[in-house]
């Protein structure tokens, strides 16, 4: 784990690079520098906090049905095919 001390301490190295280079590019690149030490500095000392999510399970009783016979006067049997 890096502690506070030596991330400041880079910080502050690229802070002095930054304000004696004698180009724009030096210049960004310094404080591209310092921005990714502040990221890792964040990260480390306050983790993000994932929200957590309940999951509701839901249970669904099926009853199995029996079938119900259909009692007419012309059919002769239980069958479809039986007229």
């Amino acid at each position: 784990m890096i502690s506070n001390e030596q991330l400041l301490m880079q910080i502050d190295k690229h802070l002095k690079y930054a304000k004696t280079s004698g180009n724009e590019q030096s210049f960004r690149e310094s404080l591209v520098a310092i921005k990714a030490l502040c990221d890792v500095g964040l990260e480390v000392q306050i983790p993000l906090q994932v929200p957590t999510t309940r999951s509701v399970q839901t249970t669904s009783t099926i009853l199995p049905t029996q079938p119900v016979a259909i009692k007419e006067e012309d059919a002769n049997g239980d069958s479809l095919f039986d007229f």
